[in-house]
């Protein structure tokens, strides 16, 4: 997780907030993804309520974060 993230922030130095926006929409994806699928000894404080909502919370938050980063001015052109 910690990784993702110095590759959010390195992304976001380096290119624009438009592609740290999209890497981090991805990284909010797969967290969704690893909740709905492994069991709750693997994902340790991932798993904080029911599964669902953990996942919910994720796709909401992914979708709207790669939306945003998509239609913000400048956002994927720099």
């Amino acid at each position: 997780m910690g990784v993702a993230l110095a590759g959010v922030l390195a992304a976001a130095a380096l290119w624009s907030f438009g592609a740290a926006g999209l890497l981090l929409a991805s990284v909010l994806l797969g967290l969704a993804a690893a909740r709905a699928a492994l069991p709750v000894a693997a994902l340790g404080p991932l798993a904080v309520r029911s599964r669902w909502v953990d996942v919910l919370t994720c796709l909401v938050l992914g979708v709207s974060t790669a939306v945003l980063a998509v239609v913000a001015p400048g956002g994927l052109r720099g």
